[in-house]
């Protein structure tokens, strides 16, 4: 029987405890015929199971693909060994330190696909949080509009081959916001579930946790998140050219604010690969310039957490932008 979902979990690092509960909250969902779901556990470079796929025997209603890689290559590629693996018509991510929320979850799924296709299926989820101050959890919810995470989704294969959708080979981190804002921009038919499906479990040695700490949590890698806007920007040129106009005032807006919140890690790098972007796409600059400003200034708004940022800051980042976009000669260091 042809399955309709690949459920794609790649691990490194954890406990195999942690492994055997995300794959037995896959085991334990009810009203769903199994014989329709694959599991495709990749481990990444680590550790052997005591005995391979078997150490999951117990898990009876699995159907589970395991595949072990020599050497670790990050979240995105692991993801993508799997999905190269995988027979599903729709493939969904779960990272390993995670569980599904409810045990309907993937029914869920399944009465929408009863219905019909859809390039993409997405639901909401509940992030598990700790305060860096009194280290008791709280608990955020996310809802089903949202296009930077990939969790309680489903991706149609045809969306994915027909644009030729791959996780970037080096993304470490911002490696999910580039895959789902892809197919985000490139599906036409996105079916949303109003029920809350799955839980991102805290893990302090997640890369997708904030420490606050320079150089350790992912929010001041911001060359990577140059680097993963060039390649959105590239792919979005080749299929709908007509909309990069939009989102490069988008990513313009978007990195005056980001690099205000979080001091870049490596500033070198940062200016490059900034630079890297505003050079390749500067014949958008000058006919959004204006749009930019404004963009920026409907930002600045009293009671958020932009409001500290003046008009004139804005005027003097834009001056210094036009320069990189459009000059002969930068200076790594001008960028702060």
């Amino acid at each position: 029987m042809k399955k309709t979902v690949s459920i794609i979990i790649p691990f490194h690092s954890e406990p195999t405890y942690t492994v055997f509960n995300v794959l037995a909250s896959i085991n334990n969902q009810i009203g769903i015929d199994f014989e329709k779901v694959e599991v495709v556990l990749v481990n990444d470079g680590g550790p052997e199971l005591p005995d391979g796929v078997d150490t999951f025997k117990l898990l009876k209603n699995l159907d589970i693909v395991y595949i072990r890689l020599s050497k670790g290559h990050g979240p995105g590629p692991a993801r993508q060994k799997g999905m190269d693996r995988a027979s599903g018509q729709y493939f969904m991510f779960m990272d390993a330190d995670d569980q599904f929320h409810i045990d309907e979850a993937l029914l869920d799924f399944f009465n929408v696909t009863n219905k019909g296709s859809y390039d993409l299926i997405a639901g909401k989820y509940v992030e598990q949080a700790r305060d860096i101050k009194t280290d008791d959890f709280f608990y955020v919810f996310h809802d089903n509009t949202e296009n930077y995470s990939i969790f309680s989704k489903w991706f149609n294969r045809d969306l994915i081959e027909r644009y030729h959708i791959h996780w970037a080979d080096d993304l470490r981190v911002f490696e999910d916001t580039y895959f789902v804002g892809l197919v985000t921009e490139f599906s036409t038919n996105t079916k949303r579930i109003d029920s809350i499906g799955y839980s991102w479990l805290y893990n302090s040695k997640s890369t997708g946790r904030s420490t606050g700490k320079l150089g350790v949590s992912f929010d001041d890698q911001l060359h990577t998140w140059s680097k993963g806007r060039r390649y959105f920007l590239e792919e979005v040129q080749k299929y709908k050219p007509e909309r990069v106009a939009d989102l490069f005032v988008a990513y313009v807006a978007d990195i005056y604010y980001r690099q205000k919140r979080f001091t870049p890690a490596d500033i070198g790098k940062f200016a490059e690969e900034h630079v890297h972007l505003l050079r390749e796409f500067s014949s958008y600059w000058l006919p959004a310039r204006a749009k930019i400003m404004q963009t920026i200034i409907n930002y600045n708004q009293k009671g958020t957490i932009y409001d500290d940022l003046s008009n004139d800051d804005a005027l003097k980042f834009l001056f210094q932008t036009e320069q990189y976009a459009l000059g002969d000669q930068f200076s790594k260091q001008e960028v702060k």
